[in-house]
């Protein structure tokens, strides 16, 4: 449910914020550049803040002299430490927005970047971004987090000024993060008038729509692809990497990390540069790439699944399990689902997150309905299962989604299922295979992974079924009934 359906809020163009759904995270991402170059006076600051911010942490590890063990030290490091911003319900893994956030781990490493940066002289982070080429694993949507951990205390403002606009009523709930002191950098917690959220404890935050973006602008693979061309030989040489060797992204990302760290300067500038490119937001509106309204096209496919017999048994649980699976196969290929896998001029595909996005919608149906619960994104300890179905101890199943095209997809029939259900003890589970092209449905391909589950099957003492959905445009009708 979206924020305005569950306030009952008739939305005009007047309104400039994001309309978020409240029960599931959207893949889009609050960017700062787009912030930082805003017009309007309320956030003119904001850049100033952010980088006051960095200073402070910056001037802490700096009294620290790079001991790990300083007072001074520990004190940016937790300065550094941001719980998830649940209250926007952004990210791009799409889970519950009950998320991770940039924690202990991360704040271990942008400590470790801010003492690098500050042997090299360096007294002020212009731009948040920087810190995702020298900290590994910190992507953009870690990125957005932090900086809407900094910000909290704006978009609170923000968030109840349309909510008095629209007559919504404010609540006083808890917000971790909701402000900083600007002479210890001590985070403090407490209590603000917000909209309550129906998805958990606490309130909802919104954000212009003008600030949402999709896609990373800076990278450590970009950066080395840059810094390769701006420095060149003599940046190879220092990093040991062989002249005119072609490196894949992976390599690339790895020589972006190495060459941030040898070459302070040079991952400064690269960001500068990026920054004074024009930024475009994410056509919220158009919505070309279905980041947006995924939760809608699964509702209204689920509006035509007919209903499933509440389970009983365990056999009665799988086989409702199945059914549930198949329907969704069954309004792809024959109900015109397929056409929401698809741009609009039928050339590219959609991405694998939105095909999990618009499944789970479909899922949840029949889950209320059947009284089974269904999580999203469950860490299994060697990472997240698509989903989780459970209704009792005895009653519960896992389901993976991968598009046949995928890297991981024959590791994700030989591996990754199988390792979740080990871990989790069941001992049922669904490998959802969605193909685009006629090579995606080959004989070879399809036999390989229904050999694998079946062998698999047998040898762990589990149940693994692969289940094909044909999302080719092919000869289907259009998409009259679903998008």
């Amino acid at each position: 449910m979206r924020f305005s359906d569950h306030f009952g809020i008739n939305v005009s163009e007047d309104d400039d914020w994001f309309d978020p759904v409240l029960n599931s995270d959207t893949p889009l991402y609050i960017d700062p550049f787009l912030v930082f170059e805003d017009a309007d006076p309320f956030w003119s600051a904001a850049r100033e803040e952010t980088i006051e911010f960095f200073s402070l942490a910056l001037r802490f590890v700096g009294l620290s002299h790079g001991s790990p063990t300083s007072l001074h030290w520990l004190k940016a490091q937790r300065m550094l430490k941001f719980p998830e911003p649940k209250e926007f319900a952004l990210g791009l893994s799409m889970g519950h927005p009950e998320g991770s956030g940039a924690g202990f781990r991360y704040a271990e490493r942008m400590t470790d970047a801010l003492s690098v940066l500050a042997d090299h002289g360096v007294d002020k982070v212009e731009h948040i971004q920087t810190f995702s080429l020298f900290c590994k694993g910190l992507g953009v949507d870690r990125i957005s987090d932090i900086f809407c951990n900094i910000l909290k205390s704006r978009f609170i403002d923000y968030t109840a000024a349309v909510a008095r606009r629209h007559g919504v009523p404010l609540d006083s709930v808890l917000v971790k993060h909701k402000s900083w002191s600007r002479n210890s950098g001590r985070w403090e917690t407490g209590r603000a008038a917000l909209p309550a959220s129906p998805a958990f404890t606490g309130g909802v935050l919104l954000a212009p729509k003008r600030f949402m973006k999709d896609i990373p602008l800076v990278t450590p693979d970009g950066f080395w692809s840059w810094a390769d061309a701006e420095a060149g030989a003599e940046l190879r040489e220092e990093l040991n990497y062989v002249l005119n060797m072609s490196l894949n992204k992976a390599e690339k990302r790895e020589a972006g990390y190495e060459a941030a760290r040898s070459r302070p300067s040079l991952a400064l500038k690269y960001v500068e540069e990026v920054a004074e490119v024009r930024h475009d937001p994410y056509d919220v509106d158009s919505d070309p790439d279905l980041l947006v309204g995924w939760a809608e096209t699964g509702v209204r496919a689920a509006r035509l699944l007919p209903d499933l017999k509440q389970p009983e048994s365990e056999e009665e649980f799988r086989q409702w399990l199945e059914s549930v699976v198949l329907e969704f196969q069954h309004s792809v290929e024959q109900r015109d689902l397929w056409a929401a896998f698809w741009d609009d001029s039928r050339t590219k595909p959609r991405k694998e997150k939105i095909v999990q996005a618009v499944a789970s919608a479909m899922f949840g149906a029949h889950c209320n309905a059947a009284h089974v619960e269904m999580s999203r994104e469950v860490d299994m300890g060697r990472g997240p299962v698509d989903f989780k179905f459970t209704a009792g101890w005895e009653k519960r199943a896992l389901v993976e989604v991968k598009l046949i095209k995928s890297s991981k997809f024959f590791s994700g029939a030989s591996k990754q299922l199988p390792q979740y259900l080990r871990t989790e003890r069941i001992e049922f589970g669904i490998y959802l295979c969605v193909g685009y092209t006629d090579s995606d449905f080959s004989v070879e391909r399809m036999k390989r992974v229904e050999d694998t589950l079946r062998a698999l099957s047998k040898q762990k003492k589990v149940e693994m079924k692969p289940i094909f959905v044909d999302a080719r445009p092919g000869n289907k009708q259009s998409a009259s009934t679903i998008k």
